[in-house]
């Protein structure tokens, strides 16, 4: 890797990866490579970085030295409420807002201790969260997002905290509510009055397609999982006609390119829009191998110009 510079190993893939992502949120381009065998455990896992940007990479790593990332959502509530739970069982852990960054995503993050990770993982697992149950579970921060307004907007307080793998990898992002709300928020997400199904899909990612093509048209859409092969894209009842009429005219979308990173896939979906060429990016993360998690889709009728344009970048 000419060019490039090893400044860390680590044990375990979450610790590159956290550092991986504060260096790309300062615009620093990083490399995890895991050298770490999956059988027997052996090896290390190296975080590089261009030899220009070595200085700067380990300053800001430094800064966050001892600490890991224990949850985080763009929305201020639910985590000021999870912090306050988790201080008030005497566990010390520390708030940060994101600022100035490109994408808004995430916004608001708790870290930990290291050596205190255990401490907190009873009530990431939703063990030690008395008086508090997990009333919805979704797979996409924005669907987590919408819920939890409409939950906010019916007097109900909401927590949110992602469920993690072995190696810190979400699974899934859950949604908790106090007890003696329980069955409010169960009925107010099951009814979702004043919404209607637009569509009915068999995979996840096609509906996920539309609900991001709707966003673009300032329509907020739903996914709610039907059965295991079937998902409903849901709207608000006023906008039925106009969200019919927005995937109507819109021909398939193709996998143009994928990464392993979201802060790349969004850079390179704000070039390709600059281009007047509607691009989305699909999370399909594989947590075994990390490979291809964040894909890039086109419109079909774009993608020879947009291929053209990733070849020039």
């Amino acid at each position: 890797m000419q060019d490039w510079i090893k400044i860390q190993t680590f044990d375990k893939i979450h610790q590159a990866e956290l550092r991986k992502d504060i260096l790309e949120e300062n615009d620093i381009e990083s490399v995890i490579i895991n050298e770490k065998d999956s059988l027997f455990l052996l090896g290390e896992i190296e975080l590089y970085v261009k030899n220009k940007d070595k200085s700067k990479a380990n300053a800001l790593i430094d800064e966050f030295f001892g600490l890991t990332k224990i949850n985080s959502f763009f929305l201020y509530k639910p985590i000021k409420l999870f912090y306050d739970i988790l201080v008030n069982e005497g566990i010390n852990v520390v708030l940060m807002e994101k600022k100035d960054k490109d994408f808004l995503l995430d916004n608001f993050e708790l870290f930990i201790e290291n050596d205190k990770i255990e401490d907190v993982v009873p009530y990431l697992t939703g063990e030690k969260l008395t008086g508090w149950k997990k009333v919805e579970s979704c797979l996409h921060t924005r669907q987590v997002r919408f819920r939890v307004e409409i939950l906010d907007k019916n007097n109900i307080d909401a927590i949110v905290i992602k469920k993690k793998d072995s190696n810190l990898h979400v699974e899934e992002i859950n949604i908790y509510v106090q007890d003696e709300s329980f069955e409010k928020a169960k009925t107010t997400l099951t009814i979702l009055q004043d919404w209607v199904i637009v569509k009915t899909y068999d995979k996840l990612h096609r509906a996920e397609i539309r609900e991001d093509l709707l966003g673009k048209n300032n329509i907020r859409a739903i996914i709610k999982k039907k059965t295991t092969n079937e998902y409903d894209l849901l709207v608000k009842t006023d906008l039925l006609n106009k969200s019919l009429d927005v995937i109507k005219n819109k021909k398939e979308w193709i996998k143009i390119a994928s990464t392993n990173s979201n802060y790349k896939a969004q850079i390179v979906r704000e070039k390709l829009e600059l281009e007047k060429i509607d691009a989305i990016v699909i999370n399909q993360k594989d947590s075994m191998f990390l490979l291809g998690e964040y894909y890039l889709y086109v419109d079909e009728i774009m993608v020879d110009k947009a291929k053209k344009i990733l070849e020039l970048n």
